[in-house]
């Protein structure tokens, strides 16, 4: 159990670096990120565009008592995702049109726009072969409240200003306290841009690469585990970003207990065992910064050799997202959408199928 924690906590730093991080002299890798994670706090208004690459490859026997897994593995095995869109702060808005493309025996491309204001969002009705919908729906958005939706849910939802930059305060906070305790020379170091292999449209000043390999895998989860979470939690249990997540004070504290519980030699062992299952191939995130220090590109590459009963799995993800027209007016493609239906006539047209 307390290795799945840490392989999620790895998980969710990871997931913070790929979204916060990121210039005369080329300051040196850590300091670019220090100051590419203050910077991207005042990004307000952005193009972007990002895709999303997955494998799963298990063996043989496994696919063979588990069908379900072989349909979901080979489903992601052949699905690129793609997603465009523009967004602003304030007032907030954001619009994206998510692209999936399935190649294989089941072809097929779904493409799903979604606009989002801090009151409503916003669905476009997509088209799908394999679930044929009314035809008097498909094509439309249907709008949707995001505080009822809380509600029902039972999980707070807000796109507000305010709640956006909270959460930006306290991603720099985390990456403060991150790069307090990362060793530079163990887990970063600048790439040169002809090794970058960056797409010609951006425009790249500094390039840093974060990589953890075996080798540095017990020094950085015990980084991580020991010294940056327990001061994460503490943050997010403040007056100041208490209200920010729907996160309850005493399943924090009941983590950061956890933590303290299993430090020192009883996270060295479990450490040990975890590598024994689970072996790196290729954990890095390239972050590249422009001339005016805001983060212009990340890309993130797993590769992981998971056993289980001694079997083993490849596990391997990329995640490409690039940045431009940086505090620009954005170009809002789609708009606010007119053509709209309630999630109720969804439900009324879509009842019988």
């Amino acid at each position: 159990m307390y290795r799945k924690k840490i392989a999620l906590a790895l998980c969710a730093l990871l997931v913070v670096m790929a979204v916060l991080a990121g210039c005369g002299a080329k300051p040196a890798p850590k300091e670019t990120l220090e100051k590419a994670f203050q910077t991207a706090a005042d990004m307000k208004s952005a193009d972007y565009k990002m895709t999303f690459a997955m494998n799963m490859d298990f063996p043989a026997d496994a696919l063979e008592e588990n069908p379900q897994l072989a349909v979901t593995a080979q489903m992601l095995k052949n699905m690129e995702v793609a997603v465009t869109g523009a967004y602003q702060q304030e007032p907030f808005q954001m619009e994206m049109n998510i692209e999936a493309k399935l190649k294989g025996d089941m072809a097929m491309n779904i493409n799903l726009p979604i606009v989002m204001t801090d009151q409503k969002i916003w669905v476009k009705v997509p088209n799908i072969p394999m679930l044929p919908l009314p035809k008097d729906v498909v094509g439309k958005f249907v709008e949707l409240d995001p505080k009822e939706l809380a509600k029902q849910s039972d999980q707070k939802v807000n796109f507000d200003a305010a709640t956006i930059k909270k959460q930006q305060e306290l991603g720099q906070e985390i990456g403060k306290i991150f790069f307090k305790h990362v060793d530079e020379k163990t887990f970063l170091s600048s790439v040169d841009k002809k090794d970058a292999k960056l797409p010609e449209t951006v425009e790249a000043n500094q390039i840093v690469k974060f990589a953890v390999t075996n080798e540095n895998l017990e020094p950085f989860i015990t980084t991580v585990a020991e010294k940056v979470l327990p001061e994460v939690l503490d943050l997010m249990m403040s007056d100041k970003y208490a209200k920010v997540f729907d996160f309850k004070k005493e399943d924090l504290e009941q983590a950061k207990k956890d933590l303290t519980a299993n430090s020192g030699e009883k996270l060295k062992s479990d450490i040990a065992k975890m590598k024994e299952d689970v072996k790196i191939k290729d954990l890095q995130i390239t972050t590249a910064v422009n001339k005016k220090g805001f983060p212009v590109y990340h890309d993130v590459n797993v590769g992981l050799e998971v056993k289980e009963n001694g079997k083993p799995s490849q596990i391997g993800a990329n995640i490409k997202a690039e940045y431009s027209k940086i505090n620009e007016k954005p170009e809002f493609k789609i708009g606010i959408p007119k053509d709209v239906i309630t999630l109720e006539q969804l439900m009324a047209k879509t009842n019988g199928m």
